[in-house]
């Protein structure tokens, strides 16, 4: 069965759609090249700052997309910080991976959170706080305890 959707692009032919994922691997050292290719279940890359792991992530995840065996609305990258996410986005993007997320694991946390919450549980999300000084200060008054916020811990 062959559903169209109104303004959908038309689907290009598997022959098309190889050669434009080949594409996505142009450059890509042996290792680097590896790791894209290998696109069915979880992959372990191990390698120091600077070798190109990002970069043969977010190449494994555009071949994945272009190639048609991953589909970018079902794809989720998790980095550790803002400007890293930001940034695998961005590659993401120049590849052709439209559509894939890429958030910091706070953020997917957060995210899944909000989504999964009224559906599980009901109610109101619990409360978020930025900082953990507010909980701090929050306990200590319930038990009535007086705190020094300027005083800082001995180091």
């Amino acid at each position: 069965m062959q559903v169209e959707l109104p303004g959908a692009q038309p689907f290009p032919s598997d022959v098309t759609r190889y050669a434009d994922a080949d594409a996505v691997l142009a450059g890509l050292d042996p290792e680097q090249r590896a790791v894209a290719t290998a696109l069915s279940g979880p992959v372990c890359v191990l390698a120091g700052a600077g070798t190109g792991k990002t970069r043969a992530i977010t190449h494994r995840i555009a071949y994945g997309v272009r190639s048609g065996v991953m589909q970018p609305q079902r794809v989720l990258a998790v980095t550790f910080t803002a400007r890293a996410a930001g940034e695998m986005r961005g590659r993401l993007r120049q590849l052709g991976a439209e559509g894939v997320q890429a958030r910091t694991f706070h953020s997917a946390a957060l995210r899944q959170l909000q989504y999964f919450w009224p559906r599980v549980v009901g109610g109101e999300l619990p409360r978020l706080v930025e900082r953990k000084i507010q909980l701090v200060a929050e306990a200590a008054a319930r038990c009535r305890l007086r705190v020094d916020r300027a005083a800082r811990p001995h180091r």
